[in-house]
């Protein structure tokens, strides 16, 4: 079985200073962007290296791929930068992930004998597919009637620009969200109302089985996205603390600690 393919495929991202390139692609984005968007933010390790922090794109199944924020630190003025310990915490669990062979190896394509080069892009081929993905996503979630099928079709286009059509010769009826779909969140419950409607219509005409609840309403959906107000709830939080509004903190406060 061994994994010797998979490994040597993310050698450019598993160097001995990944923690000290991540600790420098979140200072970098701090520095440039500010801190409002990062709730939202994760930072994606690539196979070729290549480390960059957004909020969605093309994911490969064995990238680094976790929260910016839960590699970061707030103290008790309301400052927040990367913290090394953490970010190698999320990096000595992905790369155990990336080293330890299982059971079903064989069958996700990246054990020694089943190995498929042909499912890594290059960083632009990579960009532009996300991009493509993104596009036909949101003009899906921003029609009047959106249709699952023709989301669907076009989904599989887009796919058979980068990928062996042979892949994908029967994907018109069976693909819904192919492999590594992680394009873009979904985060208001209006979209995702929409695609749970969506599904169900295609569902109804014949297009396969639901994993819809069949309890959720709008209300319930609501709900999920109640936290909706991610942004501003956190900059008020860092307001909160920047003016001392919580008292005397601890000077080793951490506003992000993790739960033991």
């Amino acid at each position: 079985m061994a994994r010797t393919k998979l490994i040597a495929k993310y050698a450019a991202l598993d160097t001995p200073d990944l923690g000290e390139r991540i600790h420098k692609t979140i200072t970098d984005y701090i520095e440039k962007n500010g801190i409002e968007r990062l709730p939202y933010l994760e930072v994606n390790g690539r196979w070729t290296g290549t480390l960059s922090i957004s909020d969605g794109g093309w994911r490969g199944d064995y990238d680094f791929l976790y929260p910016v924020l839960s590699m970061c630190k707030v103290d008790r003025q309301g400052n927040v930068s990367a913290d090394m310990t953490k970010i190698m915490k999320r990096v000595a669990t992905w790369r155990e992930m990336l080293h330890t062979p299982h059971d079903d190896d064989e069958y996700m394509g990246v054990c020694d004998d089943t190995f498929d080069h042909e499912g890594y892009l290059e960083d632009d081929a990579n960009e532009f597919y996300s991009a493509a993905y993104k596009s036909e996503l949101h003009s899906f979630l921003n029609s009047d009637n959106p249709d699952m099928l023709e989301h669907d079709r076009a989904l599989t286009e887009i796919d058979n620009l980068f990928r062996d059509d042979k892949k994908h010769k029967d994907a018109d009826n069976e693909r819904v969200f192919g492999d590594g779909f992680a394009v873009q969140r979904i985060d208001n419950a209006e979209d995702f109302r929409k695609l749970m409607e969506a599904i169900e219509a295609d569902v109804a005409a014949g297009g396969g089985s639901s994993w819809i609840n069949p309890d959720f309403d709008m209300e319930s959906i609501e709900d999920m996205f109640a936290e909706n107000n991610k942004e501003q709830d956190w900059m008020q939080w860092i307001d909160d603390l920047r003016n001392a509004r919580f008292g005397d903190l601890p000077e080793d406060f951490d506003g992000l600690a993790e739960e033991e």
